[in-house]
């Protein structure tokens, strides 16, 4: 195999993690940080491929931002009290300190705004590793997120507990229920410049997806999945109704685990959650992998399809739907 190399509209710092696409745009956000001033810059890069806004956005210090969010109008940065100790740093150790008493930033900042005219709103302290949505809704804008109840787990955890002495640092940070993930909510409210936030289902969760369809509006339903305690590994999923309450549930079953499950639209579909969740599934009793479909209507009736694949594969985490038309 031969790359393509890099895209000719990539910066000189790179993109992150978790770049979006606008499905009504077009139009691909992205950000990049580093180690030096202004420490995160935004980026725009149009339908053609071509870098249209590119600036910088100051930050106070090197941090650590892994995800980002969109509305119509606005994109949506972080500023967590999770970042790494300056002073290790110059000594060549990067090593992530979390600091409690400070409190949380969220950046918000019109989609072709420059750095100056970023407003920030100030949360509880957390860390969250990835965002669902984020839309409109009069003054306001609404995140929903993962919130962790606590960025920094114990080397001591049940994950830990498990391994050889030189892994137990590594597999504390690998058990979600030792960070306690919840799906959480924020509220900015633009004209106030208050923020107000809840909790939207207490159960340990991250890994969402959602209709891309609805990506930057509102919308009413997503999709988490449910952590395995102990290690990194999903045993499930649940399907959230964000508007009118309740869940539905599905679990993969015993030593069966799957990865991240985006949403594929039904062609021709008219509700938004018309369309199925794609799972991998692996069952480590049978050394099979599967590629599962499930009706996002219907979750807790399980699967609608199961392609056995020619080999076992490993757990996943991140995975994407694009339609054809797109490739």
């Amino acid at each position: 195999l031969e790359d393509k190399g890099c895209a000719p509209w990539v910066p000189e710092g790179g993109i992150s993690a978790h770049c979006k696409v606008d499905q009504a745009t077009g139009e691909l956000l992205f950000f990049n940080y580093g180690r030096d001033w202004p420490f995160l810059h935004y980026g725009v890069v149009n339908r053609a491929r071509e870098l249209v806004h590119y600036t910088p956005v100051p930050l106070p210090g090197i941090r650590s931002p892994h995800d980002m969010a969109f509305s119509s109008n606005y994109v949506i940065f972080n500023d967590f009290p999770l970042f790494p100790d300056s002073e290790m740093l110059a000594q060549g150790r990067y090593v992530v300190r979390y600091h409690p008493e400070m409190r949380s930033r969220f950046g918000i900042l019109p989609r072709r705004g420059n750095g100056d005219d970023v407003r920030w709103f100030e949360a509880d302290p957390t860390y969250v590793l990835h965002f669902l949505n984020a839309y409109e809704e009069g003054d306001e804008i609404v995140l929903d997120g993962y919130y962790q109840e606590n960025p920094v787990p114990r080397v001591g955890s049940a994950a830990a507990a498990q391994v050889a002495p030189g892994y137990q640092h590594m597999m504390a940070f690998l058990d979600q229920h030792a960070f306690r993930p919840r799906l959480h909510r924020w509220r900015f409210n633009l004209t106030t410049g208050q923020t107000r936030e809840e909790t939207l289902d207490p159960r340990i969760l991250e890994f969402g997806t959602f209709n891309q369809d609805y990506a930057g509006k509102p919308y009413r339903y997503a999709y988490s999945a449910i952590p395995t305690p102990g290690w990194f590994l999903f045993s499930g999923l649940t399907k959230h109704d964000l508007q009118g309450g309740g869940s539905q549930e599905y679990l993969f079953g015993e030593g069966r685990y799957g990865s991240e499950a985006p949403f594929a639209p039904r062609i021709h579909a008219q509700d938004e959650d018309d369309g199925y969740l794609i799972s991998f599934v692996t069952d480590v009793n049978t050394g099979r992998s599967e590629c599962v479909l499930l009706d996002a209507k219907h979750l807790a009736a399980g699967p609608v399809c199961r392609i056995l694949l020619p080999h076992q594969i490993c757990s996943g985490t991140h995975a994407c739907w694009v339609d054809m038309t797109q490739l």
